[in-house]
């Protein structure tokens, strides 16, 4: 990745002392490059802070497997524990015990309806996005979208809704710390993100730990407040700071994206319009920590994750975490991002500490003692930070992120989590995005780091609710139940080609379906949903009044409608008694996201198809 003209080699400023930039000048001063960093705070780490072991800022390692900053950690001899989890779940969903009303725990079935609720909700927006992307219609907000998936489900409990409400702020408020305005990406929000192996880890002596090893041996100049950048293809680059000015053939600008919105650096001249739009549209969000430190732990002292489904959200936590599981320190972190996150900000200590031992007393009643310190994070009113990390926001798109990254005049250089495609608000993709620069610079691409094979993270989603749907429905069912249906589908020409161990699977998941003689099972011009394999009996189909086929025992009708326009072609009615077994289109997806061989398998019969038809036609 070459840099566009410009720089030569030389000296080069690093502006941020942050994961990006520590890595960016390590790389670069391995290869005999000389660099000075300027850091605007007292401390290096940037959103990285760690205190007596606690991490205020950047806390997991997300995806063990491959990460960059697992293999950093090995390389640096900084010892981490490994915790669990997933892309949604801290320390993972099966191990996660989730408190309801009055604190109450939730019983496995209780717990297990609240995500397989959610889980359809979420299979239903999934659905929606592909739908507003074929229609080309433009973006919403995911609460807009999360609100009308909602809205169209009739009967719902307040349980339900309570826990759908639930499930999607632990993602889209906590997890990508969005606020309210602008909102999170609905078509976006997830796009081309990727995650590793499963399973998080954490350092056991916290972030602080890799930014003072990556700092070893940089000239880094604390206490530096850059003011304004000058910049040119045929001039050196000066930094302003507010203590003295820098000069050098590069910069490398890491400041996060809230400072750049807020225009807290001057350019000049000015960045390009392009750059200056996705300054613009994407989100900076915010995430606050409560930490709450006790004398010793009231809690169960090996659970590692509470959730918190006892309150309205828009005033508490999703989840609690215990640092006695993970570091021996007897506290609990409250865990909340978006406007809420904000408002946190902005109470007296007081009003924090009210607050967090109200939730804690909710969950543990009166096991909960008086703490012996209260802290909680402020990044959104840290004026070298102004939030957490960054998010696709409505008006945004993924592509933004790119042009963010992209350098100017090949002397001005980005990096930072917001400039990373693929990772973006995670530190790992702070760190990769420097190692970037510093390859763009060197014109060696064997700076970056090892590209281990990753899982898009809607891909990885959608898989994980496959789980959960197979693993439900497997146990509800007879093992003769799953039987006969295996002897159906074995008998089609469409589920005869699904392996056998993964029929079994597949058999789970359809739907038993009784036709009286006359009965409509669908109409031409029908919303397409369902796929049926005929049990027992015979199908009539016509299309425009005129009979143009039957179908009897054996044989399926209204698979193409996941493929095609989804809209019936043609209107089935039933002659005679007659018995079938449906697949919902949504767990048809899942399982052909889950079974990657079966997929392969129904993929190579429609080509066959396709082949006889042109056979036909010629």
């Amino acid at each position: 990745m070459p840099a566009v003209g410009g720089y030569q080699g030389g000296p080069v400023i690093v502006i941020g002392a942050g994961l990006a930039g520590l890595g960016a000048a390590r790389a670069l001063g391995q290869h005999g490059v000389p660099v000075t960093v300027l850091e605007a705070r007292d401390r290096i780490g940037g959103r990285v802070h760690t205190v007596d072991r606690i991490d205020l800022g950047a806390h997991w390692i997300h995806g063990t497997e491959g990460n960059p900053l697992i293999n950093l950690s090995h390389e640096l001899g900084l010892p981490t524990l490994f915790v669990g989890g997933d892309s949604s779940y801290s320390g993972g969903w099966d191990q996660l015990v989730l408190h309801g009303p009055q604190g109450a725990v939730l019983s496995a079935d209780q717990k297990l309806r609240s995500i397989l609720v959610a889980d359809e909700v979420r299979d239903e927006l999934d659905a929606e996005r592909r739908r507003r992307l074929a229609a080309a219609q433009p973006d919403i907000a995911v609460r807009e979208a999360v609100a009308a998936a909602v809205a169209r489900r009739d009967g719902m409990s307040a349980f339900d809704r309570d826990a759908i409400d639930w499930h999607i702020a632990l993602t889209a408020r906590d997890d990508c710390a969005a606020v309210d305005e602008p909102p999170l990406s609905f078509l976006w929000w997830d796009d081309g993100y990727e995650v590793y192996g499963y399973g998080d880890s954490v350092f056991l002596d916290g972030y602080g730990a890799l930014a003072g090893a990556l700092a070893d041996g940089l000239d880094i100049r604390v206490k530096h407040v850059v003011r304004r950048i000058e910049y040119g293809a045929r001039m050196p680059v000066r930094v302003h700071t507010d203590r003295k000015t820098f000069e050098a053939q590069a910069a490398i600008v890491t400041v996060p994206l809230g400072v750049l919105k807020a225009g807290d650096v001057e350019f000049a001249p000015a960045l390009p319009a392009d750059k200056q739009e996705a300054i613009a549209r994407l989100g900076m969000g915010n995430l606050a920590k409560v930490i709450v430190q006790f004398r010793e732990p009231f809690w169960p002292p090996d659970q590692y994750v509470f959730g918190f489904l006892g309150r309205p959200l828009a005033d508490n936590p999703t989840m609690v975490v215990s640092l006695w599981k993970t570091h021996r320190i007897p506290a609990l972190v409250l865990i909340t991002g978006g406007d809420l996150a904000r408002k946190v900000e902005a109470w007296s200590d007081r009003e924090v500490e009210e607050w967090s031992l109200c939730v804690l007393r909710e969950m543990f009643g009166k096991a909960v003692t008086k703490p012996k310190r209260v802290q909680r994070t402020a990044w959104h009113a840290d004026p070298f930070a102004r939030g957490a990390y960054s998010y696709v926001a409505v008006g945004a798109l993924p592509s933004h992120i790119d042009t963010l990254a992209f350098p100017v005049e090949g002397r001005l250089f980005f990096a930072g989590e917001a400039t990373y495609r693929h990772h973006w608000a995670g530190a790992h993709g702070a760190y990769a995005s420097g190692l970037r620069e510093a390859a763009r610079l060197l014109n060696d691409p064997r700076v970056l780091p090892p590209r281990h094979f990753t899982e898009n993270r809607r891909w990885r989603e959608m898989t994980m609710r496959a789980t959960r749907l197979f693993n439900a429905l497997s146990v509800a069912m007879a093992p003769e139940d799953v039987e006969q249906r295996v002897a159906v589908l074995r008998k089609t020409d469409v589920f005869s080609q699904v392996p056998k161990h993964e029929l079994h699977v597949l058999a789970t998941m359809f739907e038993d379906r009784t036709y009286a003689d006359g009965d409509v099972v669908f109409r031409q011009g029908d919303p397409a949903a369902e796929v049926y394999a005929i049990a027992e009996g015979t199908f009539e189909l016509s299309r425009d009044g005129a009979v143009i086929a039957t179908s009897s025992r054996g044989q399926v009708v209204g698979e193409y409608g996941m493929f095609g326009s989804m809209q019936r072609t043609a209107t089935v009615v039933a002659r005679g008694p007659s018995k079938a077994l449906a697949l919902d289109y949504q767990r048809f997806r899942r399982f052909l996201l889950a079974f990657p061989e079966s997929a392969m398998a129904l993929l190579q019969l429609t080509v066959e198809r396709l082949i006889e038809q042109r056979r036909g036609w010629a």
